[in-house]
């Protein structure tokens, strides 16, 4: 490709919409262009290197002879009635009407097209076993839409779907996909860290994420220093339960507060541990508002309240809502509460607690849960922190961000339920088809690529990721000599399927050298004046070296850097 007559919108600045780095090196570099928040176009750079990770994943899916087929995107919403995800979903999941009045919605996951799809083919235990698999868009209504590519409301999606007769089937399917991804991550060069996590999305089983460390992550991933316990923050159990800040049992007693609304400035205030405080959230779930209790110093984890609720439509009611109720924000507590109270672990071993009174500048002190207030159930409702500990072996955790890439499911039969998907078995008896389901966020590896291959002056592409492998820069243009020898190079390495750049444009060097630094691509050749002495420039992206080049051998030096890569 001639970069005089390339589609490219390159920027010397940085966009100031964009909170990560990543989404600012792919728009300055002129790899995407952003539309809205969570919309993004892919540009002709941007597109090819798309392209190059999904030939990736092509590759290797088709390695464990899974076979690739093109769903629709737009789904009629039966489909996810049928299995009340429609519900699970809420209000992430985009819907429509079109004009005869039937509902429709844009597709966020496929497990239900792809069951029902195998249910054309699957008669007999003979049809077992076969994989499928898609490359396409996907569509969520997400709410945090800061982290560029890795948070989208339309992306691009890898997913699978294996059918196997029983567990044992589908284990052996599951560890293939594993391995699959492993591969598929490693030729991307991206450095992945495997952690438990959260299935209830998929009504699966289980599941595993694919995790790429990275300070600009929007997950939070738990990992032990002393186990191999790794898990999704939002998945991780919390064990550790305090001791009884007092073995005594206090009057409870009504005390003013003076406006203080925030747990640690009334800790201080009135001499008592945070761990001592009942926090009291109230959240509207499917409509209907209920309490949830955690201790002073401990934050909810939403996604063990959807899992306990078995509902995406977990809402946090406005301060006008609470005032409605009779309550008040800051002052909200448990006494004489007439909706359903769910109290974490946690909360069993505390007397002579600090709760609200439902009141103005009001807190009741000494109260005991059970004793003083109802609990309509315990749970593990807490987010995993600093003071818990690894659920494995009670070890000490950290806590590290990352970019989920990866996530692949066992689905058991679930899905053959809903859809009476069977296979008759030696035995002439009827048996309900095994699952698996396995994804790949094509933009989220694309995102997390650039996050872990970047300098000051741009991008750096791996060889078989970057839009071009190799760009020759011509220093002059208007010199005959030089621009016919840069062109029959260009054509020569494209002709050796070496996707070749060739920078013709009439813009000095240096800012030709900029822009390819900035676009990323791995070799950089320049054909300048060396040009008369026979010798032309070489420098890899990744290095600060340059050296010259014998124009007899550039040609096998650059096919060497190639192959060995």
């Amino acid at each position: 490709m001639r970069l005089s007559n390339c589609f490219y919108i390159t920027r010397r600045e940085f966009p100031r919409d964009e909170e990560t780095l990543s989404a600012k090196l792919l728009i300055k570099s002129g790899m995407i262009y952003k539309n809205d928040k969570g919309i993004y176009t892919y540009l002709p750079f941007g597109l090819k290197v798309v392209e190059n990770v999904k030939k990736i994943i092509k590759e290797e899916f088709e390695k464990i002879n899974a076979n690739e087929v093109i769903m629709p995107t737009l789904v009629p919403s039966k489909v996810f009635d049928d299995t009340e995800r429609k519900e699970l979903f809420g209000k992430e999941m985009f819907n429509l009407v079109d004009r005869n009045k039937k509902h429709y919605s844009l597709c966020p996951t496929s497990e239900e097209l792809f069951a029902v799809l195998a249910r054309n083919k699957i008669m007999s235990y003979k049809d077992l076993h076969f994989t499928l698999f898609q490359i396409g868009n996907k569509f969520r209504d997400e709410v945090d839409l800061k982290c560029g590519l890795s948070r989208k409301k339309e992306f691009i999606m890898a997913d699978a779907y294996s059918f196997d007769a029983n567990d044992g089937g589908a284990d052996i399917s599951y560890d293939k996909m594993y391995l699959a991804f492993k591969n598929i991550f490693t030729k991307m060069g991206l450095n992945t860290m495997v952690v438990r996590s959260d299935a209830a999305y998929m009504k699966g089983l289980s599941s595993e994420e694919f995790q790429v460390i990275s300070e600009q992550g929007d997950n939070l991933v738990v990992k032990c220093n002393n186990c191999t316990f790794a898990s999704n923050i939002e998945d991780a159990d919390c064990k550790n339960l305090y001791k009884l800040y007092s073995d005594k049992l206090e009057r409870k007693e009504l005390v003013n507060t003076h406006g203080i609304t925030k747990i640690p400035d009334l800790s201080k205030a009135l001499g008592i541990p945070v761990n001592t405080f009942i926090k009291s959230l109230i959240f509207k779930v499917n409509g209907v508002y209920k309490m949830v209790l955690l201790r002073g110093n401990s934050e909810v984890n939403i996604n063990k309240l959807r899992r306990l609720f078995k509902t995406n439509d977990i809402e946090v009611p406005s301060s006008q809502e609470l005032e409605r109720m009779g309550t008040l924000e800051g002052f909200v507590g448990p006494m004489d509460c007439t909706m359903d109270v769910i109290a974490d672990n946690e909360i069993k071993s505390l007397i002579n607690a600090v709760v609200g009174s439902n009141k103005k500048n009001k807190h009741w002190l000494n109260i005991c849960p059970g004793k003083d207030f109802k609990v309509t159930k315990y749970a593990d409702i807490k987010l995993f922190d600093e003071n818990s500990v690894c659920p494995k072996c009670k070890g000490k955790c950290k806590i590290l961000k990352g970019i989920e890439v990866g996530h692949i499911f066992k689905l058991g039969d679930n899905y053959s339920k809903y859809y009476e998907l069977k296979y008759v078995d030696e035995k002439n008896e009827s048996n309900y088809v095994h699952m698996g389901s396995y994804g790949i966020g094509v933009d989220r590896c694309i995102n997390s690529i650039v996050e872990s291959y970047h300098d000051d002056m741009g991008i750096m592409w791996p060889m078989n990721i970057a839009p071009f492998k190799v760009a020759i820069i011509i220093a002059n243009v208007n010199d005959k000599d030089t621009f016919k020898y840069a062109k029959n190079l260009y054509e020569k390495f494209n002709s050796m399927g070496i996707d070749c750049l060739l920078d013709d444009r009439k813009e000095t060097v240096g800012v030709k050298f900029n822009d390819i630094d900035l676009i990323g691509i791995p070799i950089r050749i320049t054909v300048g004046q060396n040009y008369s002495s026979g010798e032309v420039e070489l420098k890899l992206r990744n290095s600060f070296m340059t050296e010259f080049i014998d124009t007899k051998d550039i040609v096998n030096k650059v096919k060497k850097i190639v192959e060995n890569y």
